[in-house]
């Protein structure tokens, strides 16, 4: 049995690339990228089960060959661009071609290969755009994105939806929250970067994290090995599942202060300051708590909920920020 990841060379989906590499499936990871020295030391003596084929999404052709060459029965589409604004503006095509068009061709991939199994597609929580207004998200929330990466994933994830319904492809979407972990680096799809790493970038800059609060923005920090886990629940289970989408998150809220202490514990000399905004080199928003994303569904369908907690999970995230730099 063979996988296909597309964008299977990126921060998250390497955590997937590697979880069903040791579970014993031949793993395609299908990138614009060449597999770099943090790939190959993460995936350690994983790396025998991993085959690297360099190509783009967009490229269907290169996409349906590498897949019959390779006997690809399931396929995780990961591939996509997550921009900040200014990126947006720059190249707005080239974002909605990778993060939609991507799926589409991954779709018809899927719907050209013998004995082809299932078709996990990479949502996400961006779906749900501005939702002050709710206490809990949930799968049946309504979904508000407004910037192109939350409209391109919700467009995507429902077009695999539909294309499971006209097709007979079994397909199953998965929303990951605010994801953290080891591997958060510059790829082709991430010039950015989590507010975690915004902030240690000013540390091993040589400065004092300077905020004006310690209150939001919250977030609903997940662990990118669990969201991982989550994902290959999604692709592995074997029974007819209830329902096709499933939000993979911790359930819990996490301030500016609670990440701040959590750093302070890991790296003891690390120094931040509360003060006005025009002294701030990083400004938070100082928002109260939203909605929390609800993880009851994936638990009950999919027997999945967060195993590392938020102390554990930043202790392994700094120490792989500590060892390869915050990029």
């Amino acid at each position: 049995m063979t996988t296909l990841i597309t964008g299977g060379n990126g921060w998250l989906p390497s955590h997937v690339v590697r979880r069903l590499a040791r579970a014993g499936e031949t793993v395609v990871s299908y990138d614009l990228m060449a597999p770099d020295d943090y790939l190959k030391a993460f995936l350690g003596s994983d790396l025998p089960r991993v085959v690297f084929a360099e190509g783009d999404v967009c490229d269907r052709d290169r996409l349906l060959d590498t897949a019959k060459r390779h006997d690809v029965t399931s396929i995780v589409c990961a591939a996509a661009i997550t921009p900040r604004v200014d990126r947006e503006r720059r190249e707005p095509e080239r974002i909605i071609e990778v993060n939609l068009g991507g799926v589409v061709n991954a779709l018809e991939v899927a719907r050209l290969l013998p004995g082809f199994r299932r078709f996990v597609q990479i949502s996400s929580c961006a779906v749900f755009g501005d939702t002050a207004d709710l206490s809990e998200l949930n799968e049946d929330s309504p979904v508000r994105a407004t910037n192109l990466y939350g409209i391109t994933k919700l467009a995507g994830e429902r077009i695999a939806l539909r294309y499971g319904d006209l097709f007979g492809i079994d397909v199953v979407a998965v929303r990951p929250s605010n994801v953290y972990g080891p591997m958060e680096r510059f790829t082709p799809g991430y010039a950015g970067a989590t507010e975690l790493r915004e902030m240690l970038r000013i540390h091993f800059n040589g400065q004092p994290i300077r905020i004006t609060s310690l209150e939001g923005p919250y977030r609903d920090w997940t662990y990118a090995e669990d969201v991982a886990e989550g994902i290959e629940r999604a692709w592995a289970a074997s029974k007819p599942l209830a329902h096709r989408v499933f939000i993979l998150a911790a359930g819990e809220h996490y301030s500016v202060g609670d990440v701040l202490a959590a750093f302070r514990r890991e790296i003891p000399q690390l120094s931040y300051q509360i003060v006005p905004r025009d002294e701030a080199n990083y400004p938070v928003s100082g928002e109260p708590p939203g909605p929390i994303p609800s993880n009851l569904r994936a638990r009950e369908e999919l027997g999945w909920e967060p195993r590392t907690t938020f102390a554990d999970g930043m202790r392994e995230y700094l120490a792989w920020i500590v060892a390869n730099g915050p990029q």
